[in-house]
Formats: C-alpha cells, structure tokens, sequence
C-alpha cells in the first residue's frame, strides 16, 4: 500500500497517511467484507483512489490565511529589543513553515483558519478521514520543529 501512495509522488508522511486512511476504511466495513482473499488488492485500490481524490482535491483547497495572521497578531508596541528578537524568530517560523510540504502546509493553514473550521470541515477540505488529522498534525508539527533553528520552541 505505501508503494502505491509513493507512486503518485507524494512525500514519506502523505503515503503514511493514505495507507492509515486505507485501513481506517476497512475498519468502516469490515462486515461487509466477502472476499478475505481480495483485502490486499481492496486496500492498494483505497488507497490509489484517495491518492487520485488528494491530487484533484489539491487545486479545490481555499485559501486559507491563518498561519500568517497568527503571526502578524503578535506585533504591539513593544521595545526594539523585543521586537528584533520577535522578528527574527517570526522569519525562522516562516522559513521553516515553507520548507514543510503542500500537505503539512495546508493542513496547518487549515488548523489555525479564523475563524475556526471543525475536524469535519477540515477533513472535508482536505478529503481525508477525519481520525486521520490528529496523526497527520502531529507529524507536521514535528517536521516544523525539525527545521527551525536549535532552542527555538512552539
């Protein structure tokens, strides 16, 4: 099932994803299911249609301003001491933000909307499982931490 999803391009996070998605839905169905011997084809299948709908969903996703207006939110009046040590760490959160993926980007945008979307109308916008986002955000939290600078916390 990871073959599959890495076929169509998609980073290491993304196959793991589209695999969890696969088995979540066999989990959905799992007394529906008539043919045991045909689970292996049925998941690669689930998986290769969530891939195609992720790609196609792609280019649907609104845009979405949220990482950026949480940023912005913490400028006030503060000293030039505070201000330069704000700004410094504010540019290494967005270098570190667009060094994530397209997935892990839209995901956190998705995250911090204002206002705020439910896991439904995320999962929706994404075209994912709902029980899908808690993981998925965890991993993308931590490639972020992964790339900011050492000491730097979030």
């Amino acid at each position: 099932m990871y073959a599959v999803a890495r076929s169509f391009a998609f980073d290491e996070g993304t196959a793991e994803d589209l695999v969890q998605i696969a088995w979540l839905r066999l989990l959905e169905r799992v007394t529906q299911v008539r043919e045991p011997e045909s689970l292996g084809q049925w998941l690669c299948m689930v998986v290769r249609n969530e891939a195609r709908n992720r790609i196609t969903r792609r280019r649907e996703i609104p845009a979405v301003f949220g990482f950026d207006v949480v940023i912005d939110a913490l400028v006030d009046n503060e000293p030039m001491e505070t201000r330069l040590i704000r700004d410094e760490r504010i540019t290494a959160l967005r270098l570190a933000f667009a060094r994530l993926g397209e997935e892990c980007q839209q995901l956190l945008r998705l995250l911090l909307a204002e206002p705020a979307l439910s896991y439904d109308e995320i999962a929706a916008a994404l075209g994912r499982a709902r029980g899908s986002l808690g993981p998925t955000r965890r991993r993308c939290l931590d490639q972020l931490r992964a790339r900011l600078p050492e000491g730097f916390e979030i």
